[in-house]
């Protein structure tokens, strides 16, 4: 009874009731329309919204155009969202939506079989992902959980092996396959009584130079290096210490499958990492066996003005996991692998009835003619310093910005109450994604201690777009200092 109890207890913590809904949407900025939407929504769908953990009321959007949301009462929101970066080439696309036109009077389904979309598109994969060895295959799924799944099956079956290793912070899917991969808490907690372990799982500190899980470095030193060199001394102390479950030292036996990473962390805030993470995971990797797997789920496909993420290190992968952006607003996923692991298994091995959809790798065979130009990604390149540029302007007019990370148009921004201390702006960032929501911005808040921006728009964002999100942000970091009583001097 006792622990009923204290689990209802925590439960009542969660959940929220009927007139906190009612109080958010009184207290909305949205119109009328907007309003009687938001109660027609939450009288009828799970109060486990993801858009009610995101926002206090995520705005009822009924059209778009590339880098603008338009909600129900004719409002517009400047988009630094895009879906969570799945409309990568801007909303509603208009060469997307004429292939897809196309293909859906010639074939919209045909279950998990070969079709010429769906074979071409893996032909250009194969092509494009840098695999260690070159020669690559894949496998298709429907969302990016999927592709996890696949990729750690694949690991340990063609291993043999039970541990899979990732990095605190590592955002890898939230279904029961993947949510041990995923070391978020505050979602852990809906899968109870029954939590989603995997008991071959192990954790590291992700390199996160700002705020470091090693402390600050001695005097002088650079904070990134040495975040990377106490990591190193970190994995190589749990990989040949004879307490250590990954390893038998004396017969030089690795039980370890795999390191699944992300190359830079999404979920977490946007935070990139300090350069030489993933060639020291691949330097670990080959001493010991193990395999190395990239999520570039959310990195990849010019996000970071190159094609991977991985490519800003020159580093070549075992297995790359690729979602989101791919099927160009429709849901698909692959994982490209080094063709030894996919050849492996034996026909049925694995099965999903959407699986390479003939109307998502139709959509995707467009995508990557678009993302793969290097005029293309240049010009992500260009806008990312661009928009980067215009946040360094701010932050030497606003205290509350700490710290800006930024590679292409993957952008994070750190608040910091005293930036001497690093002390986060937890209450400050919620109260600062309100006011741009009143004031047309939407994006994510995220972060370690919810104290950091993700900025993720469209790769098609226009420049005088970047303007009026940079005067947005303006107006609204000098309300806050001012509610907040943040000296500016």
């Amino acid at each position: 009874m006792l622990f009923n109890g204290r689990t209802e207890i925590q439960r009542q913590k969660l959940k929220l009731t009927e007139a906190e809904i009612e109080q958010r949407i009184s207290e909305s900025s949205f119109g009328e329309q907007g309003k009687n939407w938001a109660r027609r929504w939450l009288s009828v769908e799970s109060y486990g919204q993801v858009g009610l953990a995101l926002f206090k009321m995520p705005p009822i959007v009924e059209r778009a155009e590339n880098d603008v949301l338009i909600d129900v009462d004719g409002k517009e929101y400047i988009d630094l969202l895009a879906g969570f970066s799945v409309s990568a080439l801007g909303q509603c696309n208009r060469d997307i939506a004429e292939v897809i036109k196309e293909q859906s009077i010639k074939l919209v389904h045909y279950f998990d079989l070969p079709h010429p979309e769906r074979i071409k598109l893996a032909e250009k994969l194969t092509q494009i992902t840098p695999i260690k060895g070159g020669k690559a295959r894949v496998v298709f799924g429907v969302t990016g959980a999927d592709a996890v799944e696949l990729a750690v099956r694949a690991a340990r079956y063609y291993t043999g092996r039970p541990f899979i290793l990732t990095a605190f912070g590592d955002y890898h899917g939230v279904t029961y396959g993947t949510m041990p991969f995923t070391g978020k808490g505050g979602m852990w907690a809906y899968f109870y009584p029954v939590p989603p372990h995997d008991s071959a799982v192990g954790y590291f500190p992700f390199p996160y130079p700002y705020r470091s899980p090693f402390g600050r470095p001695p005097a002088g030193e650079d904070e990134g290096e040495y975040c990377l060199k106490k990591l190193e001394e970190y994995l190589e102390y749990y990989f040949l210490s004879k307490e250590s479950p990954y390893r038998e030292v004396k017969k030089d036996i690795t039980n370890v499958a795999a390191f699944l990473v992300e190359p830079f962390q999404s979920s977490a805030g946007y935070i990139i990492p300090p350069a030489g993470y993933l060639k020291l995971l691949r330097q670990l990797a080959d001493k010991y066996g193990i395999l190395l797997i990239v999520d570039e789920i959310q990195t990849g496909l010019g996000r970071t003005g190159k094609l991977w993420a991985t490519e800003w290190e020159g580093v070549e992968v075992d297995m790359l996991l690729t979602s989101k952006a791919l099927g160009g607003g429709l849901p698909l996923s692959a994982v490209i692998a080094r063709a030894d692991i996919l050849e492996a298994w034996g026909p049925g091995a694995h099965v999903s009835t959407q699986a390479g959809n003939v109307l998502a790798c139709a959509a995707a065979n467009k995508v990557l003619e678009i993302v793969t130009k290097e005029e293309f990604l240049a010009e992500v390149r260009h806008k990312g310093e661009y928009f980067y540029n215009g946040l360094k302007e701010l932050q030497e007019r606003h205290p509350l910005i700490g710290h800006i990370d930024a590679r292409g148009l993957y952008i994070g921004i750190e608040l910091v109450k005293n930036r001497e201390t690093r002390e986060p702006a937890s209450e400050e960032a919620g109260f600062i994604l309100d006011e741009c929501v009143k004031n047309g911005l939407v994006f994510e808040r995220g972060g370690y201690y919810y104290n950091r921006f993700q900025l993720i728009p469209p790769l098609t964002i226009r420049r005088s777009t970047i303007d009026r999100a940079l005067e947005i942000f303006d107006k609204v970091f000098t309300t806050a200092e001012k509610f907040f009583s943040i000296n500016r001097d």
